[in-house]
């Protein structure tokens, strides 16, 4: 894995503390992308055990706030987090599934 995937790397580089609940929530963004806090929470607990719920919407918010990951507020439903950042791109919500899909933006970046 380089460095510029490795959570622990990618935290100091926004000048961020490595911790094990921020790096087990970074990547559950990045392994179960567009899915609420909820179950984020749940992707963190299957690999370090325990987390509480405060402390997952504290890193969400701070990697939010640091640029590594966006929030999602679809219209009428559950914030929802994307380890995609850096280009611009919309999202498609199927309203049948709730299945969520990235779209290029037609016009770049």
């Amino acid at each position: 894995m380089s460095s510029s995937h490795d959570p622990a790397s990618r935290l100091r580089s926004h000048g961020l503390q490595v911790t094990a609940q921020r790096i087990a929530v970074l990547r559950a963004v990045e392994n179960c992308p567009h899915s609420t806090a909820d179950r984020l929470a749940e992707c963190a607990r299957s690999e370090i055990g325990a987390i509480s719920r405060q402390a997952v919407y504290d890193a969400l918010g701070m990697l939010s706030e640091h640029g590594l990951i966006r929030r999602v507020q679809p219209a009428g439903s559950a914030a929802l987090y994307d380890p995609r950042t850096g280009d611009n791109h919309h999202h498609v919500i199927c309203r049948r599934c709730g299945a969520v899909a990235d779209v290029d933006c037609a016009i770049g970046d």
